[in-house]
């Protein structure tokens, strides 16, 4: 029989489960309390099993015996703490290694005021049960490290996030030269539309260049607090999609001519990853985005543009160059589908965390 993976989550999504179906070496039981993106169906949620509380969780990990669990980080939120809790316990009462994720890459102090130190204190006496951690980006890192983790657990993997599925994320239908060929062309954002994605400078630097560019439209797929800012501006050729399920975004991705992803750093958040440019590239989309947190660890200039973060100048000159340069795009677009095959495909990120977590059973 294969060993068993026990994961644990607070919400589950399209994105996060359906990779598990790269596993082959190990069967994967998905724990998760709540799905609020509604992107799941019952085919889709095999191999999960919902929990309603923590002793609930406890006690449906205890009679399953996995052969390695996985916890949340303590950095996460309240509820990801708890679930560390029982993941720390477990670990312990079935004698079994526990492994987890690391994302948050804010200096604690500044994410957590007066509370930083208490978390770090937590984050050290978890890490010392933990067999591996796996970073997703270099401030997840230093974080770990200020906690006083030792440095040999550590280990660099787009765990719980995966990376692309490719065979999801691909061009559809449209070359990249050909779209919106006798119809409107688009600029597309898709992520939450709030504060920290840039929505105040996507749409300044719109301002700046919409008017020179009639056959163009600007279009947010997504929600949040910022939705009413987006509608205000339909007159300017701006398009508010609402939310749009997770296996339907490639097509939106692959109608696009650009996608336009300008995160900013928050005092108590900075882009971890930045998922939304990697599905983009994987649909063989150009991106534009900003130097914000962790994105250049993941973009560079060969399959994207990088601007400085809060400039909205520099993100219309960065519109413009793509929309007028159409050798341009045509050059990024398959660049950025080989980038997102040969670095972040989930299928390989999954074959690399199999080999690791075998490791742990030997």
């Amino acid at each position: 029989m294969k060993p068993i993976l026990a994961i644990l989550t607070e919400a589950i999504r399209f994105d996060n489960q359906a990779a598990l179906k790269f596993f082959r070496q190990f069967s994967v039981i998905h724990f998760y309390k709540s799905a609020p993106y509604h992107d799941l169906s019952a085919k889709d949620l095999q191999g999960a099993i919902q929990y309603q509380n923590t002793a609930d969780l406890e006690a449906k990990l205890c009679r399953l015996k996995p052969d390695i669990i996985q916890g949340a980080e303590p950095y996460g939120s309240r509820n990801q703490l708890k679930l560390c809790s029982v993941a720390w316990r477990v670990s312990r009462k079935l004698k079994i290694p526990l492994i987890f994720p690391m994302l948050e890459n804010r200096p604690v102090n500044r994410r957590f005021g007066i509370l930083g130190p208490i978390l770090r204190k937590i984050l050290y006496i978890y890490a010392q049960q933990a067999k591996i951690i796996f970073y997703l980006n270099e401030g997840a890192k230093r974080n770990l490290l200020d906690a006083g983790v030792n440095p040999k657990k550590l280990k660099r993997l787009l765990y719980g996030i995966w990376g692309i599925d490719t065979s999801i994320f691909k061009p559809i239908n449209t070359p990249l030269r050909g779209r919106g060929e006798n119809k409107v062309r688009s600029i597309l954002f898709v992520g939450r539309i709030d504060e920290a994605k840039g929505i105040d400078y996507l749409l300044q630097a719109w301002e700046q260049i919409y008017q020179d560019f009639p056959q163009i439209e600007l279009l947010f797929a997504g929600s949040g607090p910022l939705v009413w800012k987006v509608k205000k501006s339909q007159n300017k050729r701006v398009r508010y999609l609402g939310q749009i399920a997770t296996q339907e975004l490639p097509k939106i991705y692959s109608g696009a001519l650009i996608t336009c992803y300008p995160s900013v750093t928050l005092e108590r958040w900075e882009e971890q990853v930045g998922m939304v440019n990697l599905q983009s590239l994987s649909c063989g989309t150009p991106v534009i985005t900003t130097k914000s947190g962790a994105i250049p660890e993941y973009i560079n200039d060969k399959v994207g543009i990088l601007i400085p973060e809060r400039d909205a100048s520099a993100l219309a000159r960065a519109m413009r160059k793509l929309l007028e340069d159409e050798k341009l795009r045509a050059r990024l677009g398959p660049a950025g589908r080989e980038y997102i095959l040969k670095n972040f495909g989930a299928q390989r990120t999954i074959q690399k965390t199999e080999e690791i977590l075998l490791g742990l059973l030997r």
